[in-house]
């Protein structure tokens, strides 16, 4: 009778035990329940073979995840990991699962769960170094010569991209400038349709240009006015006054040259001709402008 009573209090126990834990994990679930959270991760490229590189990865990933709340009220995105094994995979597109690590909970969702990277050697090329010009230089001037220091440099990426790549630039501003000037230039991979190429690296990544600048001279042409005063004696009238040449060549800056239109001479006195003649007369040139010629011949026509 007494080992009986012994197994029922046993049981009793085991009863009371198992309802005691179930209330103490209800209690807890109640206070620290399991909560959810979204973290927004690195993703890192693992496994890549030697003398490899990805491309069109993404640089972070979301990454859901499932633990009590005291765990997640501690925790940061950094002691949740997410990455992408390259290990044993070729030259080329690869379409690969996305996974992800965190050891103080569960890993509910990965966003994206896939990706498609290209894999692809690495190759190095010596490239010359052009200059870009930006902007317009201050009025009348012009650049003249430009000196990149280096002149080559080292670009180094995926082997497709340096297929691609047409040239390398420094970009200098010359915008308002009028003197000679020396600036630090970051250098930018270009391919044969003019897009930037940020993917590739460039050694050295910085050049310095020196330019310098000269004033602008420009030539133009434009027509002689023939300018008379007086009248021809003898009764006569003039019927036309011609030169030559008829037009005259000025060189200036492009500044001066913009408003002339014509060059008038200086005045021809008609009451020194009674019929037809012929006399030379000076141009009146335009300040700082330089002339083909400064005189011409005029003929007086009379009726």
């Amino acid at each position: 009778m007494g080992n009986f009573f012994d197994r029922e209090n046993m049981l009793a126990r085991v009863i009371a035990f198992l309802i005691a834990c179930a209330l103490w994990m209800y209690v807890m679930n109640e206070q620290n329940p399991l909560v959810e959270r979204n973290y927004v991760v690195n993703l890192e490229l693992r496994n890549v073979p030697e003398g490899m590189i990805v491309l069109n990865t993404p640089d972070k990933v979301r990454v859901k995840v499932q633990a009590q709340r005291t765990v997640l009220g501690d925790i940061t995105e950094k002691e949740v990991t997410a990455y992408v094994d390259f290990a044993d995979k070729n030259i080329g597109q690869q379409a690969l699962p996305v996974k992800a690590q965190f050891n103080q909970g569960t890993v509910l969702e990965v966003y994206p769960n896939n990706i498609y990277a290209y894999l692809d050697s690495v190759t190095e090329k010596v490239m010359e170094v052009d200059t870009r010009v930006i902007g317009i230089p201050a009025s009348d001037f012009t650049l003249s010569k430009r000196e990149v220091i280096p002149d080559s440099v080292t670009v180094k990426g995926a082997t497709h991209r340096i297929n691609e790549m047409a040239r390398v630039v420094a970009p200098v501003d010359v915008s308002e400038r009028e003197n000679d000037f020396q600036v630090e230039s970051t250098l930018i991979a270009m391919s044969a349709n003019g897009l930037e190429m940020p993917d590739l690296q460039i050694s050295p990544a910085k050049a310095q240009v020196k330019a310098s600048l000269v004033r602008q001279m420009i030539t133009v042409e434009v027509p002689v006015v023939v300018e008379t005063t007086g009248a021809l004696t003898g009764g006569m009238t003039m019927k036309r006054a011609v030169c030559e040449p008829a037009t005259v060549k000025l060189t200036a800056e492009p500044s001066i040259l913009q408003s002339i239109t014509e060059v008038k001479t200086q005045p021809v006195d008609l009451g020194k001709f009674s019929a037809n003649g012929n006399v030379e007369a000076v141009l009146l040139l335009p300040e700082k402008t330089m002339a083909d010629t400064h005189t011409v011949k005029v003929h007086i026509e009379a009726e």
